[in-house]
C-alpha cells in the first residue's frame, strides 16, 4: 500500500503545527517540506539500488513509465519498498521537528 497524499499532507500539517496559517502559506511550506522529502526518499531508494538496477530505473524514466509500474519495479528490488519508504519519512519528519524546536 503506497503513502496516501492526502494523509501525510495531514500529519504534516499538524507535525509542523501549520493549521493556523493561511492556506497558501500553508501550501507553500508543505511544497518545500514535500520537495525535501521527495528528494530524501528518492537518495536514500538510490543508495539501496545497485548500478544496474538504477541504469534500469533510469530507463524506465525515460520510456515514461507508469506509476505502478514504477511501484512494481522498487517493490520488486527493495523488497517491503512501501515499509521503507515510511521509514525514511518518519526519520525525516523527527529530524525536521528536532530542527525546529531548536
Amino acid at each position: 500500500m503506497a503513502l496516501n497524499e492526502k494523509t501525510l499532507e495531514k500529519d504534516l500539517i499538524a507535525t509542523f503545527h501549520l493549521e493556523e496559517l493561511p492556506k497558501e502559506k500553508q501550501q507553500a511550506l508543505l511544497a518545500r517540506i514535500g520537495e525535501a522529502l521527495l528528494r530524501r526518499v528518492f537518495l536514500e531508494t538510490m543508495e539501496k539500488l545497485d548500478t544496474e538496477d538504477v541504469v534500469l530505473y533510469e530507463r524506465l524514466v525515460k520510456e515514461n513509465a507508469s506509476q505502478e509500474q514504477m511501484e512494481t519495479f522498487l517493490e520488486n528490488k527493495i523488497p517491503g519498498y512501501n515499509v521503507f519508504v515510511r521509514g525514511v519519512v518518519a526519520k525525516f519528519t523527527e529530524e525536521m521537528k528536532r530542527a525546529t524546536a531548536q
